[in-house]
């Protein structure tokens, strides 16, 4: 054991123990990142941006509300948007509130840090994220065909046609009756959670792949393999190959960049896909 001295008290970030304790060893780097900056922007009573975090941290817009929406799922965060569907702030709870790490809690009140407009509209990803659904029964190894009325059903329902915005975004273009089946396919009968699902697509669309048959010929991959989780999806793909530690961007100075970036080979993982 050792002594730790701190020499400069001033000019310095609070983070709370229970932070530290329960829910940093699950998040990745651009969590971390970001939730850090939240608390630093909080300690000096300025506002932060979307746009702001992803220049400073090297990551793209939808990587940094990617993370603010996990933060909130976890209840740390309470994001507030206006009728534009704007992030217009985002209120950091008090951790001394929430109970320990896995039992529901409500977001608690807590110290709001205010968001920079932006020039176009960013969608309100983060109201349509739904927890994570249970372990279900096996899926069927072939798609079946669903009826109309079902398809329309899932078209129509609120939580399902954010869903389907998203996977226009990563697309490229609005989807086709055959690819709003396909995930159909993957979100009723593989019973994959929206953010294993947004997971799915990012890996798919990494990969520059963004036929349905291959984003489908990934997730039936997946389920057969018992993955519900983007922690299970990530042990997948690493395990395909090693683990590569040298990061994806060269080195920043800033000194929020430096948690270690993993970036996985998903080559491998792709033969077995062809195989």
């Amino acid at each position: 054991m050792f002594a730790i001295y701190n020499e400069a008290m001033n000019d310095s970030t609070l983070v709370s123990n229970l932070f530290i304790d329960e829910y940093m060893k699950d998040a990745n780097d651009a969590q971390l990142k970001v939730y850090l900056y939240l608390l630093r922007c909080m300690s000096s009573g300025r506002g932060a941006g979307i746009q702001e975090m992803a220049d400073i941290f090297n990551h793209t817009e939808r990587e940094v509300m990617r993370s603010l929406r996990y933060w909130e799922k976890k209840g740390l965060l309470n994001l507030e948007f206006d009728g534009a569907k704007n992030l217009t702030a985002v209120r950091v709870s008090d951790l001394r509130s929430l109970e320990p790490a896995g039992e529901s809690a409500p977001p608690a009140p807590g110290r709001v840090i205010s968001i920079a407009p932006r020039l176009t509209p960013l969608r309100d990803e983060a109201a349509a994220a739904a927890p994570e659904k249970e372990a279900a029964p096996a899926a069927p190894a072939k798609r079946e065909k669903h009826s109309s009325e079902a398809v329309s059903a899932f078209m129509g329902n609120e939580e399902r046609a954010q869903l389907l915005f998203i996977v226009e975004q990563y697309i490229g273009k609005p989807l086709s009756v055959p690819e709003i089946e396909v995930i159909y396919y993957i979100s009723e009968d593989l019973h994959f959670s929206d953010e294993l699902i947004d997971y799915l697509l990012q890996y798919c669309v990494d990969r520059g792949k963004k036929d349905f048959r291959y984003i489908e010929k990934v997730a039936l991959n997946w389920s057969e393999k018992g993955v519900t989780t983007t922690k299970q999806a990530e042990r997948v793909v690493s395990g395909a190959a090693k683990t590569r530690n040298a990061p994806r961007q060269r080195a920043s100075s800033n000194r929020f960049n430096q948690f270690e970036q993993h970036q996985y080979d998903f080559d491998a993982l792709e033969k077995i896909l062809n195989s």
